[in-house]
């Protein structure tokens, strides 16, 4: 399908939502702007209005300071979607648009405010469906569909009747939500240690339920998709680069790469399969994600999210457009989406095999100047260098979360034999040597040797 064909698959899809109406769209990405303003124009919208939270005009609005969490920053823009419903400066902002208070309102994943105003929002979410995000609880969603999991055993905290009784080596993975709290982002609450020893316990403001699996070994992953109206857009499985941190036993979020092409055919049906089988269960549309681990066994489900991923952020702002549009369209039953699912398929599936860099993002929990460096490989270590011998670089930017060290690292240079969760290691402790991020000692996941293809059971 042409790009072409495809914005006007999505333009004929909205025009029952928009035509002779304004719309007001929030999203991520001032870059994203042109291209919802040419969608909703060819769509009939009479004015658009979009507001990006890296954009000049929310900016201007006042925000907290400093370092904050995945969670926080969903927090603290919902607290600044709520305003909409008060007298505001943003308010004030979108009615000196919209006085009327009828324009059509597109707010685009992750953000899922539960106060936006008086305008009709378009796409939804329903709230059962954050309900499975929590993981004391998605091992019942997984079983319902017969998608085979690892084992696992939920209890409140503090457990002082539960003791793990494990094989010595054995390694175990926590996970932890605060009880009546929404389900936590970011995978703050996640850690790790060994069997018999007490994992650090991140400190909570209540009491929390926890999920205890094995640390699997084997290849961390995502499955991510649309759940159209009547059909599933399976797009490219990632690699997620996840390193451990033995001295407090947490992980750290470093991004994604595209699955090897020859593991990608198995996954991709996975991700059909689970996506219908979520519209199935629960009725659910829009996008989705489910990360695990590809285990000798097969894929092993972890964690479900409902909604477009972060995969997203590093993609052309077109084809970002398209897909969080899908997303809430498919949220409003516009049966109209699904013209747009093979194009989008084909879209998604280039623009994540043809990255030509290794690209890492990665918070940093302390002050540090900004600056860029050049670096090139040796052996199996990174090492600076000039701009013109460059395989990559590394720097340290401003980011919505705070200070955070980004990376590229160009895939035809990786050494052979290097894995890509160990290329990350490399690059972030040549970031503490280069430019003092304190990022501190990590180490790769525990790989397995070999996947086999996941059986399915029950029925759906």
């Amino acid at each position: 399908m042409r790009d072409e064909d495809l914005l006007e698959a999505l333009a004929t899809a909205i025009r029952p939502k928009v035509t002779g109406e304004s719309a007001v769209v929030f999203c991520s990405h001032s870059a994203d702007e042109p291209h919802w303003r040419n969608l909703l124009a060819a769509a009939g919208a009479a004015d658009v209005l979009v507001l990006a939270f890296d954009g000049n005009l929310l900016a201007s609005l006042p925000s907290p300071p400093g370092t904050r969490s995945a969670a926080q920053l969903l927090a603290d823009r919902h607290a600044l979607l709520a305003t909409l419903a008060t007298d505001s400066p943003l308010s004030a902002l979108v009615d000196r648009f919209d006085p009327d208070r009828r324009a059509a309102l597109f707010v685009t994943d992750p953000l899922n405010p539960p106060v936006t105003g008086s305008r009709p929002r378009i796409g939804i979410k329903h709230p059962s469906w954050s309900l499975f995000e929590h993981k004391s609880v998605v091992d019942v969603l997984w079983d319902s569909i017969g998608l085979p999991r690892a084992e696992s055993v939920v209890y409140d905290e503090p457990g002082s009747l539960w003791q793990p009784v494990l094989p010595p080596g054995t390694e175990i993975v926590s996970a932890g939500q605060t009880c009546r709290a929404e389900p936590s982002a970011g995978g703050g609450d996640i850690r790790w240690s060994s069997a018999g020893t007490s994992s650090p316990r991140a400190e909570s403001a209540g009491r929390r339920r926890i999920r205890v699996m094995p640390m699997l070994p084997g290849v961390p992953c995502r499955l991510h998709g649309l759940v159209l109206v009547e059909s599933t857009v399976a797009f490219t499985p990632l690699e997620l680069l996840v390193p451990r941190r033995p001295a407090d036993g947490t992980f750290l979020c470093a991004g994604t790469a595209p699955m090897p092409v020859a593991r990608q055919r198995g996954l991709i049906e996975l991700t059909r399969w689970t996506g219908e089988a979520l519209r199935r269960r629960l009725g659910y549309r829009g996008g989705f994600s489910v990360d695990g681990i590809l285990t000798r066994s097969g894929f092993r489900p972890t964690d479900l999210n409902t909604r477009v991923t972060s995969a997203f952020e590093a993609a052309p702002p077109p084809l970002r457009v398209r897909v969080h549009a899908s997303a809430l369209l498919a949220r409003e039953g516009l049966r109209g989406v699904d013209a747009a699912g093979p194009g989008l398929t084909e879209s998604v599936h280039r623009a994540l095999n043809d990255t030509t860099d290794l690209n890492l993002l990665a918070m940093i929990g302390q002050p540090v100047p900004l600056a860029r460096r050049h670096v090139r490989w040796r052996d199996r270590g990174l090492e600076a260098c000039r701009p013109d011998e460059a395989h990559g670089s590394i720097e340290v930017i401003n980011g919505p979360r705070g200070t955070a060290l980004r990376a590229q690292l160009a895939r035809k240079h990786l050494p052979v034999g290097i894995s890509q969760q160990e290329s990350v290691v490399v690059a972030l402790r040549m970031a503490d040597e280069l430019l003092g991020t304190g990022i501190g000692d990590l180490q790769p996941p525990p790989v397995g040797s070999g996947a086999a293809p996941t059986q399915r059971s029950g029925t759906t």
